[in-house]
């Protein structure tokens, strides 16, 4: 009898030490460059990007987020507009929503406090998923950065005469906080 109940108190003891997936939420804003007329570069950004970060003994497990398509946003409203409005570039009163998920996530390293991780996964944008690759540094526990780079033709925007004018190779980098 003490035989099993000292069992089952370690055994009890032991489940507790396991450690359980953590749920974290994370909210954030993405910053974007891309090339125009090959000499200058237009910059911009997106806001309030929602999502879950899901961490398994201290190491990230599972990532997906979105943002609100029509927080676009350059230094020129007019420029704002028509992206955000057009048919042909996002489109947000069709495509509202721009959301990322990870299929695959792979532990790249750690240096220091900074821990680094590869996730593929699918980019969702104008109702189209296409695969990308992107780079998570965990800079701090709530301190994340993450960046990839698109070609946004896969998603068909900017494909009108425009498209002429600008670059299809888009770099992006999301700065997210995890709570």
């Amino acid at each position: 009898m003490i035989r099993t109940l000292l069992f089952s108190t370690l055994f009890l003891f032991s489940t507790a030490l396991v450690a359980q997936p953590v749920e974290r939420q994370l909210t954030g804003s993405v910053s974007f460059e891309i090339k125009e007329f090959v000499f200058s570069t237009v910059k911009g950004s997106f806001s309030d990007v929602q999502g879950q970060a899901l961490m398994n003994s201290g190491m990230l497990t599972s990532f997906e987020a979105c943002l609100p398509a029509n927080t676009f946003k350059t230094s020129i409203a007019a420029r704002d507009k028509n992206v955000k409005e057009k048919q042909e570039y996002l489109d947000v009163g069709r495509f509202p929503t721009i959301c990322f998920t990870a299929d695959k996530i792979d532990f790249v390293g750690k240096i220091g406090d900074e821990t680094t991780y590869d996730m593929q996964g699918g980019l969702t944008l104008r109702d189209e998923t296409h695969p990308i690759s992107v780079r998570v540094v965990q800079r701090t526990n709530s301190e994340w950065v993450a960046t990839f780079t698109i070609d946004r033709t896969q998603w068909s925007v900017g494909t009108g005469p425009s498209s002429l004018a600008i670059s299809n190779t888009v770099e992006l980098v999301a700065y997210l906080s995890l709570n």
